[in-house]
């Protein structure tokens, strides 16, 4: 090899580091993201010939570099090359590919598509996908920044179907909601409000990108491409990402309905359906009308608590919300009779007397069902977990109560820095160690558990279930 050569091979950044460039990992509009030497260690070149806009761009990874992006799940960029070339260095964990390969994958295999959705992780997978986007997301707004060009090409997750690991790889849009000056979008996920040039990105352009993100995935259908597109001429398309055409399921206009691919009754006994609805219907003429991402969040998080295994095809099933019998629930795949051992915890929130009495004086007892329910199958561990109405936080908190179940029973963590107690018979009893139900014991009795969070004497919250 020449020293040209090596030359063109090696980039160095403003610190002096130099970085060996060995193959190219995915390519965009504005640049090339490559593997280097190092490992996780990434570097994009920035390829606009136009001078003024390399400049703009330098400038905006500069002050991008400034931003906290601490604790997010971002390729962010660590420093600038040295000049005169244009573009940065950043970190990215490795064994990850772009989302879009599992939608390419799915077409691929459209013979057989029930069971290639099931070998890329199935409903769960998805769902832990889209959660640990849109916890990303929240947190990104949350300090004050929107994300901009948001596409299954620039996020990337786990090679390994069995996890779900999930990044940001393309930060170049990321800009203060009240400074973006942005207009760029990837075709089939731009807001209808930015494709047809009337508004700028802003946190609510991420809210449409994620929402047609979250429905591709699910269902394996573009919102907006049913029937009339696809029978259509290429103009009813640009139409309908417009926002002139209604979206696939929507009940008042069916003209534009979708009869392929996987329906969304795998997630309907869920706030989705309604969430899709409010985004691709009142969100596309007003924006403020779509669900935030922490409603995403929050309703993406319940469905990863009630999702259990099929023990005969494997498949992973959304289990009922509160008011359905979970003995007339079968695999959605295989019809099979749900889990007989699965644990069922309800939350409740417990009121004092006085407080009962003064706010909720009809309640028969001092307790309030929020209608939340998480399903614990044998050989798996889950957290129940405090939901706040934001859910803004970076971590779960410490009153998030661990639960496993294995072949000897259920086992409960205490918390380490709030009060546990369980109660079946007589007072509450303060577990202050690990506690543990034999599976022997398992319905002897037909008086619930409580897990009480906190005081039993104050407000607090109850997770009931039967052993």
């Amino acid at each position: 090899m020449t020293a040209t050569q090596r030359s063109t091979r090696q980039v160095l950044d403003e610190k002096g580091t130099r970085y060996e460039l060995l193959s190219e990992m995915s390519r965009g509009g504005q640049g090339v993201v490559y593997r280097t030497h190092l490992p996780n260690v990434l570097v994009k070149g920035f390829i606009h010939k136009d001078l003024d806009a390399k400049q703009r761009w330098h400038q905006h990874i500069a002050w991008l570099i400034r931003q906290d992006l601490s604790g997010l799940k971002l390729a962010r960029p660590l420093a600038l090359l040295e000049p005169p070339r244009f573009g940065y260095v950043m970190e990215l964990m490795d064994g990850l590919v772009p989302l879009q390969s599992l939608l390419d994958s799915f077409v691929a295999a459209e013979h057989d598509a029930a069971s290639d959705y099931l070998a890329q992780g199935g409903l769960r997978r998805r769902i832990r996908i889209l959660c640990q986007l849109a916890r990303t997301l929240n947190q990104l707004h949350g300090r004050g920044l929107l994300y901009g060009d948001l596409s299954p090409a620039n996020i990337f997750v786990s090679d390994d179907p069995g996890f779900a690991e999930t990044w940001l790889i393309d930060c170049d849009n990321i800009s203060l909601q009240a400074h973006s000056g942005l207009t760029l979008h990837t075709p089939d996920y731009g807001a209808p409000e930015v494709v047809r040039g009337e508004a700028l990105l802003s946190s609510l352009t991420d809210c449409w990108s994620f929402a047609v993100i979250a429905y591709r995935l699910l269902t394996h259908n573009h919102p907006f491409k049913g029937e009339l597109v696809e029978q259509g001429e290429p103009e009813e398309e640009d139409a309908a990402l417009r926002g002139e055409h209604p979206w696939i399921n929507d009940l008042d206009n069916p003209e534009n309905a979708c009869f392929a691919n996987l329906p969304m009754q795998l997630a309907e006994h869920s706030r989705l359906p309604a969430l899709f609805s409010r985004c691709f219907e009142q969100g596309k003429h007003d924006a403020t009308a779509r669900p935030g991402i922490a409603e995403w969040l929050e309703a993406l998080t319940e469905i990863d608590e009630r999702i259990i295994d099929c023990a005969e095809c494997t498949a992973t099933s959304l289990m009922p919300g509160a008011g359905a019998d979970l003995a007339d629930m079968n695999c959605f795949f295989c019809d099979a009779p749900v889990d007989a051992n699965v644990v069922l915890f309800e939350e409740f929130i417990f009121l004092p007397q006085e407080e009962k009495d003064a706010e909720f004086p009809e309640l028969p007892d001092n307790r309030i069902a929020t209608g939340r329910r998480v399903y614990l199958q044998q050989g798996t561990t889950q957290e129940l977990k405090r939901l706040m109405p934001s859910f803004s936080y970076d971590r779960w908190p410490t009153d998030h109560v661990r639960i496993e179940y294995t072949d000897k029973g259920l086992g409960i963590q205490p918390l380490p820095d709030s009060a546990l107690y369980l109660q079946r018979d007589g007072d509450p009893k303060l577990l202050e160690k690990f506690q543990g139900l034999k599976e022997a014991l398992r319905g002897k009795h037909d008086t619930p558990y409580q897990l009480h969070i906190g005081s039993p004497e104050k407000s607090h919250v109850i997770w009931q279930f039967q052993w």
